[in-house]
Formats: C-alpha cells, structure tokens, sequence
C-alpha cells in the first residue's frame, strides 16, 4: 500500500518508510471513521513527468476505543506503479473543537 520511502504525519508526528508506517498503523487502538467527504485530483506538471498521481482528500469522523468521535481530515498524495496504486505521503489530522465560550 505505502511506497517503501514513503512518509505519514499523524498529527504533527512524522514516521518514514513503509515497514515503520505499517507498523504505526497496527500499533494504534481499534478505531471506527465514517467518511463525509472524498475528492480526488490529478497532478501535473514536470515534478510528475508522466507519472500518474492524484491528491486524494477525505474528510470524515474518527472514533477511537468507545470515546467521543472526532473530525479528521486525511491527505494523500499517490501514484501509479506498473498495475498498482502506491501511498507516496499521508497526512492524518484529527480536529479539536474549539470552545467558543469566553467569559
């Protein structure tokens, strides 16, 4: 799924490198998201030459062991090689609520 160099930020936290994501992944409690949102666009230009590569972006709800859910947001930036897609850089954001109430 990840490019071997490839790299995660999950919540200002980076890890490099697709047997350290993959393990990131598995290391973190059980969770539940729920999509709300999904666009996805081409990359072009000469930093791609005729690579193709999408940015992929996903906006939803995350719940983590039984607690209140949260929002996230969730970039991905992939590519094709040969016949399979391959996770280059993602970025996980989970959004704190902010408290309006100033008294």
């Amino acid at each position: 799924m990840y490019m071997d160099t490839a790299t995660l930020i999950w919540n200002g936290n980076g890890v490099t490198g697709k047997e350290t994501i993959q393990k990131f992944w598995t290391d973190l409690p059980p969770s539940e998201h729920t999509v709300h949102t999904l666009d996805a666009q081409p990359i072009t230009g000469p930093e791609v030459a005729n690579q193709l590569t999408f940015l992929v972006k996903i906006g939803g709800q995350v719940k983590y062991d039984e607690k209140n859910s949260k929002s996230f947001n969730q970039t991905f930036l992939i590519t094709a090689i040969g016949d399979k897609w391959k996770i280059v850089s993602d970025c996980f954001r989970a959004q704190e609520l902010l408290d309006n109430n100033t008294s």
